[in-house]
């Protein structure tokens, strides 16, 4: 089942052709969305509750253990569980870029120990999904992004954005899809999840309405990697940045001179209101962008793959990263 939503929509999974050209991927499974058995997902905090009344866990003990990629969806997946599960994740640390991590022998034995396996999917995490595969259990994967979890390093003529934890309306769409699957996994506990689900998604949405609600409509961005794309575009932003740009720093790979030029240009240029900038995928030529950004008096926001060293509740992080962009929005109309 493949789900969709425009830009000014309620909350699904696929979104094509939003500015750039830009494809929204994730094929979320509800009796059929994904293609594993899905287990994983879900936030916490934010709408006025904390984020351990939103995964409180007065549920038993499943004895089930789950292992993320990163530590984003190991919160997610611990606020619907609470203590009824065992949940960890491999990366964990914000000076790690998750799209080059190499997984270690103790990764190798936590997918030997593990119940379910969460993946993002999309070619950003493909260390979890070939461990996954050596240890024969794909069918444990929960995998956001359906499809092969590999990149492309020949360049399309189009960009996808995996950061899809970044987009709040799909998130709440997999919370939702989360607290059916544990049920069905631990019976015992459907009151608990369900709950925590339902709340979970409650405060994404909230979240969402108030991002949407800043109204950047006429602001542009440039951006030195996409991660926070889909908060941005749904705050009402224009992405200014070349999607052979964000697919080559994606890839790993350097910038073309003059796809690079083109960035320069526009840091510096009279079009843009904010650089949003990655330092977890930092390359000489983001500095040299940042750096001719802040010499023309742009504002730099920063935001990162993982959670944060201060912050280590997701929706804690998210709603953080909408006041760092109210902030902006709010200076440009001064």
């Amino acid at each position: 089942m493949t789900l969709s939503r425009s830009a000014d929509s309620a909350p699904a999974v696929t979104v094509a052709g939003r500015a750039s050209g830009l494809t929204r991927v994730g094929t979320l499974r509800a009796a059929g969305l994904l293609t594993a058995v899905t287990l994983t997902l879900t936030a916490c905090g934010g709408g006025g509750e904390t984020a351990d009344d939103a995964g409180s866990s007065d549920g038993e003990d499943t004895g089930l253990v789950i292992i993320a990629s990163t530590d984003v969806y190991s919160d997610l997946a611990e606020k619907v569980v609470g203590d009824t599960a065992e949940v960890d994740a491999m990366v964990d640390n914000p000076a790690m870029d998750p799209h080059s991590y190499e997984a270690t022998p103790q990764d190798r034995l936590s997918i030997e120990k593990a119940d379910v396996i969460i993946a993002n999917g999309g070619g950003y995490d493909p260390f979890i999904t070939r461990l996954a595969s050596s240890a024969g259990k794909d069918d444990l994967v929960y995998q956001v992004i359906d499809g092969e979890n590999h990149h492309s390093h020949e360049w399309t003529g189009s960009y996808e954005n995996e950061h899809v934890w970044y987009d709040l309306p799909l998130m709440a769409e997999v919370v939702r899809d989360f607290g059916e699957h544990m049920s069905d996994l631990a019976p015992e506990n459907a009151d608990l999840y369900g709950e925590n689900a339902e709340s979970t998604a409650q405060q994404l949405e909230e979240l969402d309405d108030r991002n949407r609600a800043l109204d950047a409509d006429g602001l542009g961005y440039l951006a030195t990697e996409p991660v926070s794309q889909f908060l941005l575009l749904d705050a009402g932003f224009d992405d200014l940045t070349e999607e052979q740009f964000l697919a080559a720093v994606e890839h790993g790979d350097d910038v073309a001179p003059r796809i690079y030029q083109d960035a320069l240009d526009t840091a510096t240029g009279d079009d843009i209101d904010m650089l949003a900038y990655n330092e977890q995928t930092e390359t000489n030529q983001s500095l040299q962008i940042r750096q001719a950004a802040e010499d023309a008096g742009v504002p730099v926001v920063e935001f990162s793959e993982t959670l944060p060293d201060d912050i280590d509740d997701y929706l804690e992080w998210m709603e953080h990263n909408i006041d760092q962009v109210e902030e902006i929005v709010e200076a440009a109309g001064e």
